[in-house]
């Protein structure tokens, strides 16, 4: 995969998300890829490790009924052998609280042609599980 063409797709992808468009975002995953969002053991992630598109897309339901996407956007991507890796900006709002939380994301991205057959997502886990329960208490 040329890292142009890479940077169109996540692009698209980003920009899918941003807008909460699940299908569309997910379309570009295999069906059975892997997946994982890094956290430390005192910060869960909400999302974790798993397989699957109906899993992913499952679990980013549940994310989106409490989060509303406010900007998701690609600042960098790089080829690294045969990964991909990019970064990318993030605001995120409560939907009952109205709190925000913004920061920096990392992916780690595996293409089989023009599909994702593995996704890593790197936070700072502390930070956003923090927020994630003041944003509760609200």
């Amino acid at each position: 995969m040329l890292e142009n063409h890479a940077r169109l797709i996540l692009g698209d992808i980003y920009a899918s998300w941003e807008q909460e468009d699940l299908p569309s975002a997910l379309s570009y995953f295999t069906r059975d890829f892997s997946f994982a969002v890094h956290s430390t053991p005192d910060a869960r992630s909400l999302i974790g490790v798993g397989q699957g598109r109906e899993d992913f897309g499952g679990r980013l339901e549940v994310f989106t009924r409490k989060f509303h996407v406010e900007d998701f956007k690609l600042v960098h991507v790089a080829r690294k052998g045969v990964w991909m890796q990019s970064r990318a900006q993030f605001r995120y709002r409560h939907r009952d609280s109205g709190m925000e939380v913004d920061g920096i994301m990392r992916h780690i991205w595996l293409f089989i042609g023009d599909e994702i057959a593995h996704f890593e997502l790197f936070h700072d886990s502390r930070r956003m599980r923090a927020f994630y329960e003041m944003a509760a208490v609200e």
